[in-house]
């Protein structure tokens, strides 16, 4: 006969640890609801353009372009995502700090909508300055007391002036006849305005002298100081200038080489880097003899064309001088033939002068004669423009007595209307004054639109919509596992302690019979 040992009772299940149990919860729940917002999130594209959501690293580096170029230049073999990690600790209180979970929504309009966007806030930045304007002007107008400063108001009729007299006699008497004395006989003409001239001046018409054949002299000696100087060193004139071109270039080809040697790897002393140096050298050498070459070439060239072009430019001198000497002696000789018409020219203009002289005498002659007999015609006119002027006066008189008497007449209609011209005053002080009241208002109500103009309207694309999805319920699985576990062993030890049980009744049953 055998018994059941302890050793072959079944384990008690271990309970599971509540803390790893949170973790694990925690970290199912933190997973359902990240990859549940990426689904109910995507990129969009509409009519008026694209909005972007990233996550991680990719939204990282698309909030800090800084960070990314500066990764891609010195990471020092870190992963990205360590290296976001130290550009954030680096950098307290920064805008976009890295965060695996936290979304980066990017919205950007196409070209036509951010061209409106554009303009609309323009219109809208002008439209707040001129709102700040007009709160100046309000501010300006609203400091100064409201007073008008138009008419007063026409309490009286104004004076239409008084009833005029009758006519002043006085002011209309006969004048006297004409002054005799204005209407005298000039006497006769000067003599002395009409003398003759002498004859032209002989030393004006003098021949000029030939020219000076000295001032003609061919040229001898060639003018090079146009001609480009030969180089005293090789390259040290046409190569210069290519050099300064060249050289920068040399230098920034240098530092981006080197910068690419590091960048892949090679570090300076290697075999690698000291091959690729040399090489860079070699280069460098052939592209500055290449410039030498090409300097001095330039230098020789543009001396050989420098003296080609003096010698042509003295041969050109020489000839023009011998060419203006001949013109200038063609030109002395028709001087020297217009001096001598210009002399008998000038006789016979003289002749003719004196000729004229005489004319003028005799006319002037008759001329003070008609202009005698037209005094005393002019004197006969006169008495009788002056009767004319005394029988007017008369006339005038009558005149002047009835247009007082109708002036009278205008006086009572002008009261009349004097009358109601004050009415029309009243009534235009009253207008005046509203619109003095609409004017000093005016700034406030011009605030008021500017400030109630129509906002932006942005296109609008789907918000960021969060995730409160239930995760996989794993503390509640492990706990039914380990309730299941429990269940199970109770079940066994029930079973063992029943079998302990009735093998110790048939052990005891077995001992009576012995």
């Amino acid at each position: 006969m055998s018994f059941l040992c302890e050793s072959d009772a079944p384990a008690a299940p271990v309970a599971p640890d509540p803390q790893v149990t949170a973790d694990a919860q925690t970290a199912a729940n933190i997973k359902s609801a990240f990859a549940t917002a990426k689904i109910n999130n995507p990129n969009i594209t509409n009519p008026y353009g694209k909005s972007t959501t990233q996550y991680g690293l990719n939204a990282f580096f698309a909030a800090n372009p800084g960070a990314a170029e500066s990764f891609l230049q010195n990471n020092q073999g870190m992963s990205a995502e360590d290296y976001a990690k130290r550009w954030t600790s680096d950098r307290p209180g920064m805008t976009n700090p890295y965060d695996e979970y936290t979304p980066y929504v990017t919205q950007t309009l196409n070209p036509e909508s951010q061209k409106i966007l554009d303009s609309q806030q323009q219109a809208k930045l002008q439209m707040a300055d001129l709102a700040n304007l007009g709160v100046k002007n309000a501010s300006t107008s609203l400091s100064t007391p409201f007073a008008f400063t138009g008419a007063a108001a026409n309490k009286s009729i104004a004076d239409a002036g008084g009833i005029s007299q009758g006519p002043d006699a006085s002011q209309f008497m006969a004048g006297g006849g004409p002054d005799p004395s204005k209407f005298m006989a000039a006497g006769g003409p000067s003599a002395a305005n009409f003398m003759a001239a002498g004859g032209p001046n002989a030393y004006n018409f003098m021949a000029g002298n030939a020219p000076v054949a000295l001032d003609f002299q061919a040229t001898k000696n060639l003018n090079t100081s146009n001609v480009a100087k030969m180089p005293i060193n090789a390259g040290m004139t046409g190569q210069e200038a290519i050099m300064a071109r060249l050289e920068p270039q040399i230098q920034r080809n240098r530092v981006s080489t080197e910068t690419q040697l590091i960048n892949q790897g090679l570090r300076p002393g290697s075999e690698a880097y000291n091959n690729a140096a040399t090489l860079l050298g070699q280069q460098e050498n052939d592209q500055r003899t290449q410039a030498v070459l090409q300097g001095l070439g330039l230098d020789l060239s543009a001396n050989a064309q420098g003296f080609g072009q003096a010698v042509t430019a003295g041969q050109f001198a020489n000839t023009a001088q011998g060419q203006n000497y001949g013109q200038e002696l063609s030109q002395q000789a028709l001087t020297n033939q217009a001096r001598a018409q210009n002399f008998g020219q000038g006789n016979t203009q003289q002749a003719l002068i004196n000729q004229a002289q005489a004319q003028n005498f005799g006319q002037g002659n008759i001329q003070q004669q008609l202009y005698n007999q037209a005094q005393a015609q002019n004197f006969g006119q006169g008495a009788t423009s002056q009767g004319i002027t005394n029988q007017a006066a008369g006339q005038n008189y009558t005149q002047n007595y009835n247009t007082i008497a109708q002036n009278n007449a205008a006086q009572q209609q002008k009261f009349a209307q004097n009358t109601q011209q004050a009415a029309f005053e009243n009534q235009a002080r009253q207008q005046a004054l509203a619109e003095a009241i609409q004017q000093r208002q005016m700034p406030l109500n011009e605030i008021s639109a500017l400030m109630s103009g129509s906002q932006i309207q942005n296109p609008v694309f789907q918000p960021f919509t969060g995730a409160n999805v239930g995760a996989a319920p794993i503390a509640q699985t492990m706990q039914n596992a380990y309730l299941g576990a429990q269940n199970a062993y109770n079940q066994q030890m029930a079973s063992q302690n029943a079998n302990t049980s009735g093998l110790f009744s048939l052990a005891g049953s077995a001992l009576q019979f012995l």
